[in-house]
């Protein structure tokens, strides 16, 4: 009788812990509020049974989602922060960042892993651009070297988190790092191909862009179209004009206007990947947003 009650004893606590563990695997273990940090959580957890949950509503960019998180986003927010683990930020580049300091209102037990910059005495993170007024770019995902730094810091914070999964986690940064190595080959021939060198830049976000690609910005004109003058509009034409191997490198669909003033065959569609959007984050190309596609004349 005693042994048989043992084993039933036995037999509880290990569906018990079978329940708690299969508990905490079924919540979403990790939030994100940027195409960015999705892809890098979901392509570093792929074989595993870690879940991602992408908080913000999908139309809603970058800049938006403070007061998201602060006003309409607060219920979901504090029902997903409960049971989650991880919340992967951009603090370091972006110290606006809402995700974790309003997660974790519901999780004390919160981690934050900032993908921008490793939380350790060593400190390593992006190569990070200081614009013209002194702040930091958030945009640090679009200069594709920061993509494997970035993966190599998230990674080797999951790595610790879920140690059971490291070698998974592992596997799968590697072959993050090829296809970074891919993408960089993919937008390198895309640019010597089309001789794209020198550049009018019509958006501020592609700063890193730029930068990350070691382009000249003859000229920058980040005004909304709307508020161009003729002047502004005469300049820009004469540039072209005056000069037929400069691009115009934009994040915005071109207008009318745009086309009527620059060749529509020099001008560079550059995605700031700065909301979800339709496109969102393709499971079986997740870089493919980043890839470069010239407009045809």
């Amino acid at each position: 009788m005693l042994n048989r009650t043992l084993k039933k004893a036995g037999l509880a606590s290990s569906l018990l812990t079978v329940s708690l563990f299969s508990a905490v695997s079924n919540a979403e273990d990790i939030l994100v509020s940027t195409p960015v940090t999705y892809a890098l959580a979901t392509e570093l957890t792929k074989g595993t049974d870690l879940t991602t949950e992408y908080l913000p509503p999908k139309r809603y960019g970058i800049e938006r989602l403070p007061n998201w998180f602060s006003t309409k986003g607060q219920a979901k927010v504090m029902k997903y922060g409960a049971d989650a683990t991880v919340a992967v930020t951009l603090n370091s580049v972006w110290p606006e960042d809402p995700t974790f300091v309003h997660a974790r209102q519901a999780n004390i037990r919160l981690v934050e892993v900032d993908a921008a910059q490793a939380i350790t005495p060593r400190a390593q993170g992006v190569a990070a651009l200081t614009l013209s007024d002194g702040q930091v770019s958030k945009y640090a995902w679009l200069n594709p070297t920061n993509l494997t730094r970035m993966a190599a810091i998230v990674a080797d914070d999951f790595k610790k988190l879920w140690p059971q999964r490291a070698e998974q986690i592992d596997g799968n940064l590697q072959r993050i790092m090829l296809d970074v190595r891919e993408l960089i080959n993919q937008q390198q021939a895309v640019l010597l191909d089309n001789e794209v060198d020198s550049v009018v830049l019509l958006t501020e976000s592609l700063e890193d862009f730029v930068s990350g690609s070691q382009l000249f910005v003859e000229e920058r004109q980040f005004k909304a179209e709307l508020e161009w003058t003729e002047q502004d509009k005469q300049d820009l034409k004469a540039l072209f004009e005056d000069d037929e191997s400069l691009w115009l490198v934009t994040s915005r669909k071109p207008t009318s206007l745009l086309k009527s003033l620059v060749p529509a065959e020099r001008i560079l569609v550059v995605d700031s990947l700065d909301r979800w959007g339709r496109a969102g984050i393709d499971s079986k190309a997740p870089l493919k947003r980043w890839e470069l596609h010239p407009m045809k004349g």
